[in-house]
């Protein structure tokens, strides 16, 4: 098919050739942005060459990885938003600096961030907290860890094997401004 149809002939070659570039140029980087886009990893991408460690103890406030729905409200009270969602069948209860999300009323999913300035800060097991560095996160949690990029944030996380669960430390620029502790295996991670 020729995509030249619609353009009016015209008899300087030197012009067709710099149309044919132009066009030529934005078809390139529109084909290598969408590659960039789909080279993200994600996080089962790393499991079988990142050696595991323990993360058993971790919990936000008493409330960990497979705590009912019940534990969350008696402990945080009531959310600040909750949303259901249908695929995959989930809930999220969110609260000032942290959301919980649940499959069958079990955690399955922890994020620890600040909305705002004034947002509690709550910590990790190994008392990791947002404005933390990389330095501090890797002194605290080892060398086991794997790197990737998540929507353009770099991303530091472990797997505890054992136990199924992972954590991850997203960082704008070298502070931490997200943690993530959830169920490894959940369909969220492919």
């Amino acid at each position: 098919m020729n995509i030249w149809l619609n353009i009016p002939t015209i008899k300087n070659e030197g012009i067709i050739l710099r149309i044919n570039l132009k066009i030529t140029t934005v078809i390139s980087t529109m084909i290598l942005l969408f590659l960039l886009i789909g080279c993200e990893q994600g996080t089962m991408d790393f499991y079988e060459r990142t050696e595991g460690i323990d993360l058993s103890g971790e919990n936000i406030d008493s409330i960990s990885i497979h705590s009912s729905e019940d534990d969350v409200l008696n402990t945080f009270g009531k959310p600040m938003e909750v949303e259901e969602i249908e695929d995959p069948k989930s809930k999220y209860l969110s609260y000032d600096g942290v959301e919980f999300g649940f499959v069958d009323d079990k955690v399955i999913r922890l994020f620890v961030r600040r909305t705002h300035e004034n947002s509690k800060i709550y910590e990790t097991a190994k008392e990791i907290k947002v404005g933390d560095t990389k330095k501090q996160v890797i002194k605290e949690y080892g060398e086991n860890y794997y790197e990737r990029v998540e929507s353009g944030l770099n991303t530091l996380g472990y797997f505890d094997k054992d136990n199924r669960i992972n954590i991850e430390f997203g960082f704008n620029e070298k502070e931490v401004i997200a943690v993530i502790i959830k169920e490894i295996g959940w369909k969220e991670d492919h």
